[in-house]
């Protein structure tokens, strides 16, 4: 992204939308087990942004976990159709939204794998990205 730190995106159905001001903090591709399950897929792509920066409209139901790192997660996603649109962690003060709700995905980027040992075994991993085993410190 560049100058316009405002940006955003929806549910498959519409019914909640959100809008994140001001640049996100990371862009990833995570492997953990959570997020495989959550998604349904190999890995979740995300940006991360502070929770102060982050608003959203529509009525959400959500998950709990307790992940590997302490504390409790929250999922959060459309009461109406079941999307996934973000997730947060108790710990971190950070939301973590999942990149494919963004209206317009032509900005973004993931800039590393995380939990990358726990990546499904038919997952090819880009070698031109970071990729670490766990989550990076």
């Amino acid at each position: 992204m560049t100058d316009t730190p405002t940006y955003g995106g929806r549910c498959h159905c519409g019914a909640v939308r959100y809008i994140c001001t001001g640049e996100p903090v990371g862009t990833v591709n995570c492997h953990c087990r959570d997020c495989q399950r959550a998604t349904g897929s190999t890995h979740s792509t995300s940006f991360i942004v502070p929770e102060a920066d982050f608003r959203i409209t529509g009525e959400l139901g959500y998950s709990e976990t307790v992940p590997d790192r302490g504390g409790i997660a929250r999922r959060y996603f459309c009461k109406a159709c079941g999307s996934p649109i973000y997730g947060q962690s108790e710990v971190t003060g950070l939301v973590v939204v999942n990149a494919v709700t963004l209206d317009d995905q032509s900005w973004f980027k993931p800039a590393m794998n995380i939990f990358a040992d726990s990546a499904a075994p038919w997952t090819v991993l880009d070698p031109a990205m970071p990729s670490y085993p766990k989550m990076p410190s």
